[in-house]
């Protein structure tokens, strides 16, 4: 196995939006809520006030805060927004934490057949069309450790192809993946479908990971696609249920 690279950290502005946004969805605050002052927000986050400024900047702008003048900052609404980790479910047992990734291992490698199989099979159910889904040529596989609030909860494979992305080194990616989709091959993610399950964990697994090879673990496949319903990504994550969970919220 190649060497353990951490992945390019998110500005630290955004991964305190990032992280409001993911503490905002799970509830910590409500609509019309007040947030605490910037001062003592701050002071918890252990970051400056000027950069938690910026953080409540980009969140207005984005619909999710509202900065009264005299009065504070309120949340407004967390439907319809595009955070990063918009798609990411997994969260510790006591908050949904922020996510940061080591790499272990970039690879590129034929593509997998279960990746069609996959795709072809629930566009079937779905009643699409199943062009898109069958593909030819190599893809990168990428191994990665997942981690909340620096606590490792997770293992991930991901696939995708190769074709616009000759060349890739670990250095190049960073915590997210959908952002560097955007960012280095112009694709942006629309749409994703997870199945979850339990599995054993891959044989690769390894500490700091508590995950141990071949023992139970919590499982998710996951289809990634773009508004032109082209299969951008196939992914499988390997996830310890005792530090963390899979939570989908849905409202009307």
């Amino acid at each position: 196995m190649n060497a353990v690279h951490n992945a390019q950290p998110l500005p630290v502005y955004l991964q305190i939006a990032e992280l409001l946004a993911r503490q905002i969805k799970a509830g910590y605050w409500h609509g019309g809520e007040r947030l605490p002052t910037e001062a003592a927000l701050a002071d918890t986050l252990k970051v400056a006030v000027g950069t938690l400024r910026k953080s409540l900047a980009l969140l207005e702008a984005q619909g999710v805060l509202e900065r009264i003048q005299g009065s504070g900052t309120y949340v407004r609404q967390v439907q319809g927004t595009q955070q990063i980790y918009e798609l990411f479910r997994l969260e510790l047992r006591d908050g949904p934490g922020l996510p940061t990734a080591q790499i272990l291992e970039v690879v590129r490698q034929p593509r997998p057949a279960q990746m069609d199989r996959q795709a072809v099979a629930r566009q079937a159910v779905a009643g699409q069309a199943q062009a898109s889904a069958a593909g030819a040529g190599d893809c990168w596989r990428v191994r990665r450790l997942r981690s909340l609030n620096q606590v490792p909860v997770a293992l991930e494979e991901i696939w995708f192809a190769a074709d616009g992305c000759p060349d890739l080194t670990a250095q190049a990616l960073g915590d997210s993946m959908y952002l560097f989709y955007q960012q280095r091959l112009q694709v942006w993610i629309a749409r994703v479908e997870d199945q979850i399950s339990a599995a054993p964990a891959p044989d690769w697994a390894a500490p700091p990971c508590a995950l141990v090879p071949g023992a139970c673990a919590g499982y998710i496949e996951r289809l990634s696609w773009t508004a032109t319903k082209e299969l951008a990504e196939f992914s499988k994550t390997w996830f310890d249920p005792q530090v963390c969970r899979y939570t989908s919220r849905l409202s009307q």
